[in-house]
């Protein structure tokens, strides 16, 4: 028998404990050969190539996703290959040097990688219409997906995972080489030590975590909050530092400092199986603290880039609005343009035209006893607009706004989208150079800017108005379409009109460029999403596995003693909940509290957001953990048989 021949028959008996990781190898090249056809296809790459940084999106993606896999795929074949000392200890005696074992074993990934690329790039292939036609869908483009198969895409994906299987083949060589056969047989048999904690790093753990939770939810704008003081940069380090180390510490001396607690309380250590369920959790997370560690905080990572991508995806047309709150606007440069743009607005069928209104904007210079708050350009001073002119541009942009209550000689107000101004603005006064230089005081402070052409405005009663100087006036033309999200050929035939410096802005340009690019946004998050949750999945499954096969011995004694099958699986079930549970909620829990201070910062709703992909991502957890319960049960006391 040759190694080629014993490697096949290796796969082929251990199948079932391969299962798992040739299953996820699978998923990932599926995932890795759609994600790079997607490049390929004509309706996604015309749209792309006119978008550099969609196309840069893309391909820093591709990169994180291989590198990814990669660690995945490692880390894997490192728990496998420790897992099978035993059989390489055995292989030795029977007289295999270490380089014979070390080619059986690149023939075992080789062959295993072979059908995993086969299988993987096939279901690719016949994917990748759906997951076009998805891409398709929430870029709102109007196209009809083909199917596309893509040589260049196949030849890369499949050059990158030779290379993988070449890098795990050495990791393997140097793990043979590095183990004596004295360790080969006795690696299994290595028990973990009793867990030691230490009662204050376990109350620093909780002061860390919760006093990184009490920053993030503090107010980011006032100036007497924490985030004023500490500014937004470093108070992310702070957090970030606070966070991690206190769920590291949280995993290595919290947890096992409470399982100590719950040990000595008698009526609970004592009440049927949990004797053997708590020791065993000791141990459980005192072996596996690291990984949990990094499991858990990856995973809130993870959560919070999906939450906050698919909140800024459902929240597009909130943005498109904020930036353009007409449909059109633009400067009247000359009347034969005005004219040319308006003819095409009021006879266009497909999205007819709700009403327009041309704004006159005057700059005014003013002085002021206090210091010129950055709404003054010294250059030009306030751009200025008086009170039923706004009033009437509000009423045609918002249909459902109350109109401002009119305003005295003396008062003025500021809208600006910079909330920060009100602490420096609000109720200093300013004297306008106006043909009576009228002195005026700001007397509130709106966010909500009528016009996407100017940064800030202030409004002055219409006395007033009528008093400013005409010198260095602009009129402005605002335009509002019925069906705005449909009137982008409509924008393009208007841009077409109007001169360059006309500052052309449209709602249906910009609500398009935030749709592709927040839908490959929350596309890429959806893929690199499913293939850190079967990473993570399968990491945990990896180790519970292995500890599986070195609590053999342990459960025979149980099943000797009178333990049936039941009570053994539900000691199982308690033992490998915990090691799902712990960082699953502690990663919800990190990014729910990252998410509400976010949604705060960037003023949006992503609640639902969250909440799917969270849920998204616990149901495909639960899926894991009753797939682990099941082989480790196995593994430990048989499969179930039916003896009559």
């Amino acid at each position: 028998m040759t190694l080629f021949d014993l490697a096949k028959k290796n796969i082929k008996h251990n199948f079932i404990h391969y299962f798992l990781y040739f299953a996820s190898m699978i998923f990932s090249i599926m995932i890795y050969y759609t994600f790079v056809s997607l490049s390929k296809d004509p309706k996604v790459v015309t749209r792309i190539d006119n978008d550099d940084n969609l196309a840069s999106i893309f391909n820093a993606s591709s990169i994180i996703l291989i590198i990814f896999v990669a660690i995945f795929i490692l880390y894997s074949n490192h728990f496998f290959t420790r897992k099978r000392k035993k059989e390489i200890g055995i292989y030795s005696l029977l007289g295999l040097r270490k380089k014979e074992i070390g080619r059986m074993l690149f023939y075992e990934n080789f062959l295993m990688g072979v059908v995993a690329l086969v299988i993987g790039i096939g279901l690719g292939t016949l994917l990748s219409k759906l997951f076009v036609a998805i891409l398709i869908q929430i870029m709102k483009l109007d196209a009809i997906s083909n199917f596309v198969f893509s040589i260049d895409a196949m030849v890369n994906t499949v050059l990158i995972f030779i290379i993988i299987t070449l890098i795990t083949s050495i990791t393997s060589y140097r793990i043979i080489y590095r183990t004596t056969l004295l360790d080969l047989f006795h690696s299994e048999s290595k028990r973990e030590k009793t867990p030691k904690n230490n009662p204050l790093l376990a109350i620093l753990a909780l002061i860390l975590i919760l006093g990184g939770y009490f920053i993030a939810l503090q107010p980011l704008i006032t100036a007497d909050s924490i985030w004023g003081k500490i500014k937004f940069e470093p108070g992310m380090l702070v957090i970030l530092t606070s966070v991690i180390t206190g769920t590291v510490l949280l995993l290595n001396n919290f947890l096992p400092f409470l399982l100590n607690k719950i040990r000595k309380n008698k009526r609970i250590f004592y009440n049927g199986t949990n004797i053997i369920g708590n020791s065993q959790l000791a141990f459980r997370i005192a072996s596996n603290a690291r990984t949990l560690s990094t499991i858990a905080v990856l995973t809130g990572m993870t959560l919070v880039a999906i939450g906050m991508v698919a909140g800024i995806y459902n929240n597009t047309n909130k943005d498109a609005s904020l930036n353009n709150p007409a449909t059109f606007e633009y400067h009247i440069v000359d009347e034969k343009s005005n004219k040319a743009a308006l003819t095409l607005a009021q006879n266009n069928i497909q999205s007819p035209m709700a009403g327009h209104q041309e704004t006159t904007i005057s700059y005014v210079k003013a002085t002021s006893d206090s210091k010129m708050p950055f709404a003054y350009e010294p250059k030009d001073g306030f751009a200025v607009i008086g009170l039923t002119a706004y009033n009437k541009l509000l009423a045609l942009e918002k249909q459902n706004s109350s109109e401002l209550a009119p305003l005295e000689n003396d008062e003025a107000i500021l809208i600006s989208p910079d909330s920060a101004t009100e602490n420096d603005v609000l109720n200093q006064s300013f004297t306008l150079k106006n043909s009576t230089d009228q002195k005026v005081t700001i007397t509130k402070i709106i966010t909500d800017l009528p016009f996407s052409t100017l940064y800030q405005l202030i409004i002055v009663s219409d006395d007033i108005a009528k008093t400013l100087p005409s010198k260095n006036n602009i009129a402005i033309q605002s335009i509002m379409i019925e069906q705005p999200k449909d009137a982008l050929a409509l924008s393009k035939q208007m841009s077409k009109v109007l001169p360059e410096n006309a500052m052309f802005r449209s709602y249906p340009e910009n609500y398009d460029a935030l749709m592709r690019g927040n839908g490959v946004l929350l596309f890429i998050g959806m893929f690199i999403g499913m293939v850190f949750l079967a990473a993570t999945g399968s990491i945990i499954y990896f180790k519970q596995l292995t500890e599986a096969y070195n609590d053999v011995a342990t459960y025979d004694i149980l099943k000797k003693i009178g333990l049936d099958r039941k009570e053994i699986r539900k000691t199982i079930a308690k033992q490998v909940l915990a090691t799902f549970l712990i960082p699953l909620i502690l990663g919800i829990t990190h990014s729910s509290i990252a998410l509400i201070s976010l949604a705060h910062l960037l003023q949006m709703n992503i609640a639902f957001a969250a909440i799917i992909s969270t849920g998204t991502f616990t149901l495909m957890f639960i899926a894991y953990y009753f797939i682990t319960v099941n082989t480790y049960t196995n593994i430990v006391i048989g499969k179930k048989r039916n003896d009559g």
